[in-house]
């Protein structure tokens, strides 16, 4: 069973990313589901169940968000193997990222890129990845509102972006571009079901 998990992890894909990181994404949630119960305990209040679930789900869903972005490409993998295998010759690879400043639509339009599959698959990914991130926002914070949710939108994945290539990533402007989308798109979908309840 680990061997096959790991086989797909070691595959590079989208979806192999995303197991990779679910062990300390669960391991997260474990530690934050007993803090808030301890801490609930402590102070002998109610426990409004619905908001400590979203908080929960945007603890997970940052944890994987940071495993995807902010740690070496290799790291999971690297430690998958290690359990699996016993030994990985990965190693992360600081400083190392490029830089990408001309968005894809103007490599589409001048002809210098071709639209494949895998482009348009990482176009979709980079914009919902960021959905979630906008979505709960406003659920887990009244202080996010109309206006500050577009300096949040901008300021969080630059700041993403300046980060990956010190860690082996990239940084890429169709990623500033789709992710600030995303968590715009997001917001506004958690706004008209606020508004509808």
């Amino acid at each position: 069973m680990l061997r096959k998990l790991y086989g797909i992890v070691s595959s590079g894909s989208v979806v192999g990313s995303f197991i990779a990181i679910v062990p300390i994404t669960l391991a997260v949630g474990l530690i934050y589901t007993v803090y808030r119960i301890a801490k609930s305990k402590k102070n002998d209040a109610p426990t409004a169940w619905g908001k400590e679930i979203i908080k929960l789900l945007f603890v997970l869903y940052l944890t994987g968000l940071a495993n995807l972005t902010l740690v070496p490409p290799n790291l999971w993998t690297s430690v998958w193997a290690r359990i699996v295998v016993g030994y990985s010759s990965e190693r992360p690879a600081f400083f190392s990222g490029g830089f990408n400043f001309v968005p894809t639509v103007f490599g589409l339009i001048s002809g210098t890129l071709t639209a494949g599959r895998w482009i348009y698959t990482m176009l979709l990914f980079n914009f919902l990845m960021f959905v979630p991130f906008g979505f709960f926002l406003p659920f887990v914070s009244d202080k996010v509102n109309g206006k500050n949710i577009f300096l949040i939108a901008v300021a969080v994945p630059a700041a993403i972006e300046i980060i990956q290539p010190v860690i082996g990533r990239s940084f890429d402007t169709d990623d500033l571009i789709l992710n600030f989308a995303g968590i715009i798109a997001g917001f506004f979908i958690a706004k008209v079901i606020r508004r509808r309840n």
